[in-house]
């Protein structure tokens, strides 16, 4: 499981651009742990929703599915939680998937573009 110990980023600021526990991004968080496990992985959400094939359904969502919005990434927990670095909240979160879409449509007017298996 490359995202086995995505925990520790919980908490850590929100840095555009960032790559480490000084300041992380989304993408950065998604593209950290894949690297550590030697799997390639593009910097940018919207590399990284191209690189990635598989398309999943939100309805079949399982632990580790990649969730794309456009300029957003998030990682699947389970079936209800997700882990992202999250620009409004200014910090990486653990939120609910559900919650979290309508959260983004409401205040980004983003809605989701994909949802990939890695």
């Amino acid at each position: 499981d490359p995202f086995k110990k995505i925990f520790i980023f919980k908490g850590v600021k929100y840095k555009w651009g960032g790559k480490s526990f000084r300041g992380i991004d989304c993408s950065g968080l998604i593209q950290v742990f894949l690297n550590f496990n030697n799997k390639y992985c593009p910097r940018d959400a919207k590399d990284q929703f191209k690189y990635f094939k598989k398309n999943i359904k939100l309805k079949n969502i399982v632990k580790n599915d990649i969730i794309f919005w456009k300029g957003h990434v998030a990682l699947a927990l389970s079936k209800k939680n997700l882990i992202h670095a999250y620009g409004p909240k200014k910090k990486t979160v653990i939120m609910n998937i559900d919650k979290t879409i309508r959260k983004i449509k409401e205040t980004a007017n983003l809605n989701v573009i994909g949802i990939k298996r890695v």
